[in-house]
């Protein structure tokens, strides 16, 4: 069964490496014996085929990349939509094209698994634009994945809640901000530890019958949202 989680000589590229999300995803196929590349410049496809061609090829993608934004409706300015978007979703269908051509080009299948949040499946007041490009990765991951199963290319999202190094979006006069909190079951924020061992067993081999799933890592949260 151990066997399941050794990645020995898996080839990653994580996205978004220097984020919280990005350094789950690191650290955690690392632990397990992945060697992973960061994929960095603005450039997102050119930045994860440079990051796969040092590698030699590509296994596994990974993406943790995390912009947040919260205000009224009224008070999101549509270039800062536009900018929660492109920083969001964006990157993660630019890493995920990138990531399909190197992989179908070898022809041996991979895993590709993409960080997003709770409120990509329901969102909450004064959180419009972050809500909608999260909502967004919940179904590239879902259409994506049906698209790349003929290929053997595994496609997941990790959606996560409340999180420990999250504590500079809650704001104590905002109420629905506040409900994170109050509403997480296990009655605490989430680690990276949390993530490592479900983004691990995603992208190894013990998962290659799963596909087009949306992993909730929130403690229970989203039960109550």
């Amino acid at each position: 069964m151990s066997d399941h989680f050794d990645m020995s000589g898996a080839r990653a590229v994580i996205v978004g490496a220097d984020q919280p999300a990005g350094t789950a995803l690191r650290e955690g196929l690392s632990r397990a014996g992945a060697v992973c590349a960061a994929a960095e410049g603005a450039d997102t496809r050119s930045a994860v085929r440079a990051a796969a061609e040092s590698l030699g090829g590509l296994d596994v993608l990974g993406v943790g990349t995390d912009v947040f934004h919260a205000a009224p409706l009224g008070e999101t300015l549509p270039a800062a939509a536009d900018t929660v978007m492109a920083a969001n979703y964006g990157v993660a269908f630019a890493a995920l094209q990138a990531a399909t051509e190197l992989m179908q080009a070898q022809g041996t299948g991979g895993r590709i698994v993409l960080t997003t949040s709770v409120l990509g499946e329901r969102g909450v007041a004064h959180s419009a634009a972050y809500s909608a490009a999260q909502g967004a990765i919940v179904n590239l991951v879902r259409a994506a994945a049906q698209e790349l199963a003929p290929d053997g290319i595994t496609v997941n999202g990790v959606e996560l809640g409340w999180m420990d190094w999250m504590s500079d979006r809650i704001d104590p006069t905002d109420e629905n901000a506040l409900r994170a909190v109050r509403f997480t079951m296990l009655k605490r924020a989430g680690t990276q530890a949390d993530v490592e061992p479900l983004v691990v067993w995603l992208a190894g081999s013990g998962e290659g019958f799963v596909t087009g799933q949306i992993f909730p890592l929130d403690g229970g949260l989203s039960q109550h949202l």
